[in-house]
């Protein structure tokens, strides 16, 4: 649980420079705070006080706060009106979702005159019967209750009727704290723990588990338990944050030899051109991202684009200049195109065609064209196909001694 203190405060005080002694507002809701304490005497200039959503179980302290016009004590454990008689400028009370059964004591405002709104939402007190006709009777200076505007025949009403009522809330209010001790003594009484205590993490988690499934009534030690076991959860969670944690292995971009590595740890899709004279890379970014979130660094032997802190690293094969590089963005797509020249062109041959070739071609043309020509003759159809060629026998002549042997076959 936590106390008002000089750090607390100073630290809720940046709107006025640090300064306590002439704040007039200041916010100390979520706090966890169980008692009111010390601002009497700190700021005594406070004229906005905001201490919801703690766990304030009595109204003290706030007797020398004279210029005090509004005072936020809703989601507390208060049960009891009490102690702000002496707040002379009091304009605005606001005790939502609290346990105030005891009715009667709204009589304690009496004294505060200029009271014109009061929150009472949530308290068990709203429920009684003749509620809202008694607090306008008891208070006459209020203009607004719970949200709802009191007219001036609601003031009449409610003083003509104030005597009858008055009976009837004491009674209720008895009914009340009677059915409060019989169920806090039926009920099982929550399990309180310390907030610093250390437990292992089974038993912690086990005992974690047990409060929060077990039934509870809606009681002011029912509050400031869940409270206990919500600041411990948050504890444990902070101490988690604290240690330190595995660090990621770096990212090596480099061998040990100099060498880039290619790697897209971006996973953006990307193209690479390699053409005679240069290089040029698209690479498909998130279309409506800023481009201040993207960084290019071309070097002669390799490109990489950061995008997000994620990089896209390429090996290039060939040198290229980084003076004349450059990198654009095209409007109303998601590509980034970076051209890199190169060093050293890569110059090749140009194919000519030879004369000769041409000549023959020529040629061809002009054989093609004669017999297209002679196409136009009458076509002989008894002598399409020609006489076949045979092989002649071939005779040897100027050898005397030569035998002509018939069982020999002549030579081909």
């Amino acid at each position: 649980m936590a106390n008002i203190t000089i750090e607390l405060i100073r630290k809720r005080s940046e709107h006025n420079e640090g300064e306590i002694g002439t704040l007039e507002e200041i916010a100390l809701h979520q706090e966890d705070i169980t008692k009111i304490e010390n601002l009497q005497n700190w700021c005594k200039d406070l004229k906005i006080l905001l201490l919801q959503s703690n766990l304030i179980s009595k109204i003290e302290n706030l007797n020398k706060l004279k210029q005090l016009e509004y005072l936020n004590l809703a989601l507390n454990c208060i049960e009891k009106i009490e102690n702000l008689n002496r707040c002379e400028s009091l304009n605005k009370l606001d005790l939502t979702m609290n346990f105030i059964g005891q009715l009667t004591s709204v009589e304690s405002l009496k004294d505060n005159i200029h009271l014109k709104t009061l929150y009472l939402t949530g308290n068990p007190c709203t429920d009684y019967d003749g509620y809202r006709e008694f607090v306008v009777g008891t208070l006459p200076q209020i203009d607004l209750l719970d949200g709802v505007e009191v007219s001036h025949h609601d003031k009449l009403v409610a003083k003509q009727l104030l005597s009858n009522v008055k009976h009837k809330i004491i009674s209720q209010q008895d009914l009340y704290e009677k059915s409060r001790l019989e169920r806090n003594k039926s009920s099982k009484p929550l399990k309180m723990i310390d907030e610093t205590s250390s437990m292992t993490d089974d038993d912690d988690e086990k005992s974690e588990q047990d409060f929060w499934n077990q039934p509870s009534e809606n009681t002011p030690e029912c509050r400031v338990a869940m409270a206990l076991h919500t600041r411990r959860a948050q504890r444990r969670q902070d101490e988690a944050k604290k240690t330190p944690t595995v660090e990621k292995r770096p990212v090596k971009l480099f061998a040990d030899d100099g060498r880039p590595y290619n790697m897209n740890r971006a996973k953006l899709p990307y193209e690479l051109d390699n053409a005679h004279d240069r290089y040029v890379l698209t690479v498909q970014v998130y279309k409506f991202m800023d481009t201040d979130e993207i960084d290019v660094d071309v070097q002669p032997k390799y490109v990489r684009v950061t995008v997000r802190k994620k990089i896209l690293q390429l090996v290039l094969e060939d040198e290229v200049k980084v003076d004349e590089s450059n990198a654009k963005r095209l409007i109303g797509s998601k590509l980034l195109e970076i051209t890199m020249p190169k060093v050293k062109q890569i110059i090749g041959p140009v194919k000519k065609q030879s004369a000769n070739k041409k000549d023959t071609s020529n040629q061809r043309a002009s054989k093609l064209t004669d017999e297209a020509l002679d196409s136009k003759n009458p076509v002989e159809f008894w002598n399409i196909t020609g006489e076949r060629r045979t092989t002649t026998n071939i005779k040897t002549v100027g050898n005397e001694d030569f035998v002509d042997n018939s069982e020999v076959p002549p030579l081909e």
